[in-house]
């Protein structure tokens, strides 16, 4: 871990990253891909002073909008619980009335459920949590240390709150959860906690150069067996396409018609970067003007 000052924080697209680098030991990680000119993952850089830089920023803008959080680097990941980088870049969020779209895994994003909650009354709040299996043996063999209880504990407390979330069905990969079992249960898992949306990346897990080195490095220690069956089927491929694809795609799709799930891709992106004022038509309350 290294402490870094940096000048910007947010892309032309209201992207950003507070963390950079990763502390899980998922064996798919975009951070681990060259592409992401990340040198050493795991040596996760600090952007201590994130929160400022972000209201610099944002004070500047004509427009409100969302802020989207967590594509290349989950920023609840343990180093969060000592800086609490993102928990002040949620209260300038709030300040600047912006909505934010947080992607993470770990439900250290429940000891801020109350700026969220805050956030979410004037705007839009969405959080996509990425679950791999509900299967014990499964979720292990995929995300490493991470506990399958832990992410359901992030979802329910999510579902308390009355927040948005997105279920995020990744990574899907051959010979490990590729079955219609597997995701059933986490199909049902959107259904028990009213999910209404479910993204999937075309049930495919892709594995870009770097994330391809690791992924099979870190499977062979976990499985190595299987990890040599993997590379006897696909090889430098850069998708893992399950054998019975076709069908775990009908599968999901029709399991998310009749439960009236959304799962088009482009739907969801388009509603998590579609920012809303809900607060027009309103009265201004006593709260509205103290937190502004």
């Amino acid at each position: 871990m290294h402490v870094v000052k940096v000048k910007t924080i947010l892309t032309p697209q209201n992207g950003m990253n507070v963390y950079r680098g990763v502390t899980d030991r998922c064996i798919v990680s975009p951070v681990r891909a060259r592409t992401a000119r990340v040198d050493n993952p795991e040596d996760v850089e600090v952007k201590e002073e994130a929160g400022r830089i972000l209201e610099y920023s944002l004070k500047r803008k004509r427009t409100r909008g969302m802020i989207s959080v967590g594509g290349l680097s989950d920023p609840y990941n343990p180093l969060e619980e000592k800086f609490e980088i993102m928990r002040d870049c949620l209260r300038v969020i709030d300040r600047y009335d912006f909505g934010v779209s947080i992607t993470t895994r770990y439900p250290l994003l429940l000891r801020d459920i109350d700026i969220l909650k805050e956030i979410a009354r004037k705007t839009k709040v969405v959080i996509t949590v990425p679950v791999s299996s509900l299967q014990t043996e499964q979720f292990r063999l995929i995300e490493g240390e991470l506990g399958v209880a832990e992410r359901i504990r992030l979802i329910e407390g999510l579902a308390g709150a009355g927040i948005e979330t997105v279920l995020l069905l990744d990574p899907i990969i051959p010979r490990i959860n590729d079955t219609t079992t597997s995701l059933g249960m986490l199909l049902q898992l959107a259904r028990d906690y009213h999910i209404s949306m479910v993204d999937h990346h075309d049930l495919k897990c892709q594995l870009q150069n770097g994330s391809r080195e690791f992924f099979y490095k870190e499977l062979k220690r976990r499985d190595p067996e299987l990890a040599k069956q993997l590379l006897a089927d696909y090889g430098e491929e850069y998708d893992l396409i399950p054998e019975k694809h076709k069908e775990l795609l009908a599968y999901l799709f029709d399991r998310c018609k009749a439960d009236d799930i959304i799962c088009d891709k482009k739907e969801i992106l388009t509603y998590c970067r579609k920012y809303e004022n809900r607060t027009e038509g309103r009265q201004m309350t006593f709260d509205d003007l103290i937190n502004r």
